[in-house]
């Protein structure tokens, strides 16, 4: 948090403040509870001290009074945009939305939209996020601009859910495809029954509509620990990751936390037919609201509750809060004070005792929370103990009518305040004494209405889902079939040189590509790896073309410099892929009998090993620790071409290896991941032998490591190994 000089705030001119360079952006983690994985980012903007040392919320503020928050949000969102691109962001970006600028003129204009052109960035990457300070009068405008968001693919998100009826009422009109919740339900709801029991709600709420819940302002392991048991989707906050100006990775403590969760829940599911508490799962967002049909499938039919064909009941809208209410307990005014102690302490889901009357008129409450402190205190038990009920009651409390709607109740029960928020509320009839009714069924049975909604238009698709379900797996495996046609399935050797590669996708299609490059003789000559960003299908195609350019930018400038050759290649493929906006970084090697040439387009190092001396032998980065020689992504328009040829001199033994970042990304049991320093170390102590050798060494270490955990990434890795020897086989024509 930042912080401000007394009264500087105020006198300043913010426009000054936007005319220079003063901002930049700071990006937190957002973790899916599933894999541990970081899931998307969250931009913040933060501003040098020597400018402006206050909050950002205050700024805002002042610059709301002064008119400009328009260019203020614009700046802060261009400014994320911008260097969420530079870093190679490739999951989810969430972009706060100030609510002042949707009344500007140019909102509707698409000055995000643009941004992301400039910047070649997807827009079904984008998150947009609505925070809780969204005028409750606006609604109207809100659900334009959502309309407005969805028509150019992007995703919402709602914040600030649970800190009150509005919220649930305002996810419920514009069905975001993720869902925050406020941080004050999670401080200390490892202790809060009513908390865990709402947070638990809303998990299944969104479970069934096909949202993402994301808890935010998670700060220890407790919390964090309570929310993967209440089946929460995805986190936020200190504990899992702090705001940085680079793209950091889930904290090894986190991470290790939740893998020992689900390893937990894994080995309860074998031996337990129903787990207590359903674990979470990552739930594939939305696309352009159409609701996950397959997860939502499955937990109808698992409830028995009716079948997928048939007719689902009504979620009965509207009906009277009487429906939800149970007798509770009651004390007559001359009851013992200590009788009410003794109850509350007995039944821990006791939070609320009406006092009535004999003729069940209400006459106060006595609220398990006050009672308790009351006696809790030093001399608690001396003062209070001989007292009646009637002496210690509150007589300011919530009461409802038996005939009043679920909804209004809702609305009245959240707008108190919040010492009494989460109270039961007492119900009436005719002034009465009729029940009570808790915070927690009234949210449920609000939710419980647009789940039966959603629900009943899932059920007409679901047969329509598994038949596109299985198409999908058959296209799926077409295109896995054509990638491996398209790749190398033997390593070539030749011109003194070996090779060997290890290609392991993390699904069928991998993003991925790898090839090697022979001379008119079949003599190898080169290699190149590259990674082409995103997953799935339209990554794999891009990298099938990018395969195939590569290899004609390669073979037609031989005797050209090679980062020539690399700015051929990224011109042809920037014009064949047209809007598809995937990009790639990649690494190049040539050879001609011990001189290599190497240039390096945002990717991985290549690390280089001298030698075959016993023992430990010395690893470096090819080019230098610097990375000075290292170049722009491939693929982008615009984009400056920087790259440098890097060139040096093999020796026999002189071993380079390639490789994704999966490599080094990949984690152990404990949250920590492989690293560069400590595959250096690992390199350093391959064995002497060949280059399968040496890749088969690397692999059993990295299997070692990495047990138990799944792959995140697609793993490719290749060893290239100077012999000084010119015989070899030839490649496969």
């Amino acid at each position: 948090m930042l912080f401000i000089p007394c009264g500087y705030v105020f006198a300043m001119n913010v426009k000054d403040i936007l005319t220079g360079k003063n901002f930049y952006p700071v990006f937190q983690p957002i973790v899916s509870l599933h894999s541990g994985e970081v899931y998307g980012y969250e931009a913040f903007s933060r501003t040098e001290k020597n400018v402006f040392s206050g909050s950002i919320e205050r700024l805002f503020q002042k610059a709301e009074e002064q008119s400009c928050i328009w260019e203020l949000d614009k700046l802060c969102r261009k400014n994320a945009i911008k260097m969420a691109r530079r870093l190679g962001l490739k999951r989810k970006l969430f972009l706060n939305i100030s609510p002042a600028s949707l009344h500007e003129k140019t909102f509707k204009e698409g000055f995000t939209q643009k941004q992301l052109r400039k910047y070649f960035v997807e827009t079904h990457s984008i998150v947009v996020e609505i925070n809780e300070h969204f005028p409750s009068g606006d609604e109207k405008k809100l659900e334009e601009t959502v309309a407005y968001y969805r028509s150019q693919h992007y995703r919402v998100a709602v914040d600030g859910a649970g800190a009150a009826y509005s919220g649930l009422k305002r996810i419920c009109n514009i069905d975001p495809e993720f869902i925050k919740l406020d941080m004050e339900i999670i401080r200390g709801i490892g202790t809060d029954t009513v908390k865990q029991e709402m947070v638990r709600s809303l998990a299944e709420f969104c479970t069934s509509v096909g949202s993402g819940l994301i808890a935010k302002g998670i700060e220890t392991a407790e919390e964090l620990e309570t929310l993967l048991a209440l089946g929460v989707q995805y986190g936020q906050g200190f504990f899992l990751g702090r705001p940085q100006r680079l793209l950091a990775k889930t904290t090894p403590e986190a991470y290790a936390q939740i893998l020992r969760f689900r390893q937990k829940r894994t080995a309860a599911a074998k031996t337990e037919k129903q787990p207590d508490v359903k674990p979470a799962a990552e739930i594939p967002v939305k696309k352009d609201k159409k609701p996950d049909a397959g997860a939502a499938e499955i937990r109808i039919q698992e409830s028995g509750d009716f079948e997928t064909e048939g007719e689902i009941p009504d979620g009965g809208k509207s009906r009277p809060v009487s429906g939800l209410c149970v007798p509770g307990v009651t004390f007559f005014p001359d009851a013992k004070i200590t009788d009410a102690l003794e109850l509350f302490r007995e039944n821990e889901k006791c939070s609320l005792i009406p006092v009535v009357d004999a003729g069940k008129t209400v006459l106060g409450i006595l609220p398990r929370r006050s009672l308790l402190d009351s006696f809790g205190s030093q001399y608690g038990y001396s003062l209070y103990s001989r007292k009646r009920a009637e002496d210690m009651m509150t007589t300011e409390f919530l009461a409802v009518d038996a005939d009043e709607p679920v909804e209004k109740a809702a609305a009245l029960a959240t707008a108190r305040s919040e010492k009494t928020l989460y109270d039961p509320i007492v119900i009436v009839s005719g002034k009465k004494y009729l029940g009570i009714v808790t915070v927690k069924d009234l949210l449920d049975s609000i939710v419980n209405v647009e789940v039966m909604d959603r629900t009943k238009e899932i059920s007409r698709k679901n047969r329509l889902l598994r038949q596109q379900q299985a198409m999908n797996e058959r296209d799926l495996h077409m295109a896995e079939m054509v990638q491996k046609s398209f790749y190398p399935a033997k390593a070539p050797a030749g011109g003194g040189w070996e090779c060997a590669f290890l290609f392991q996708p993390m699904a069928s299609v991998s993003g991925d590509v790898y090839d090697f490059y022979c001379d008119d003789s079949g003599q190898f000559c080169g290699a190149a790896l590259f990674d082409v960003s995103g997953h799935g299908v339209a990554s794999g195609l891009v990298g099938i073309l990018s395969k195939y350019l590569a290899a004609q930018a390669f073979s037609g400038s031989r005797k050209k410099d090679l980062s020539a050759c690399l700015g051929k290649f990224n011109s042809a493929l920037t014009k064949a892929k047209g809007m598809v906006e995937n990009y790639l970084t990649g690494a190049v090697i040539r050879v001609n009998k011990q001189a290599v040439e190497y240039v390096n387009a945002g990717h991985t190092d290549v690390l280089v090993k001298n030698g075959n001396a016993p023992g430990k032998s010395t690893v470096s980065v090819l080019g230098g620790e610097n990375g000075n020689f290292r170049g722009s992504f491939l693929g982008i328009p615009d984009f400056p071409e920087e790259w440098k040829t890097v060139r040096t001199e093999a020796v026999k033994g002189t071993t380079l290896l390639l490789y994704s970042d999966c490599l080094t990304e990949s984690r152990n049991l404990a949250g920590d991941e492989l690293g560069t320093e400590r595959l250096k170390e690992i390199f350093s102590r391959t064995p002497d032998g060949s280059a399968q050798d040496t890749l088969a060494f690397l692999k059993d270490i990295f299997d070692a490591y990495t047990e138990a955990v799944p792959l995140r990434d697609d793993l490719t890795v290749i060893v290239l190994k100077y012999t000084g020897t010119d015989g070899g086989e030839k490649r496969p024509q």
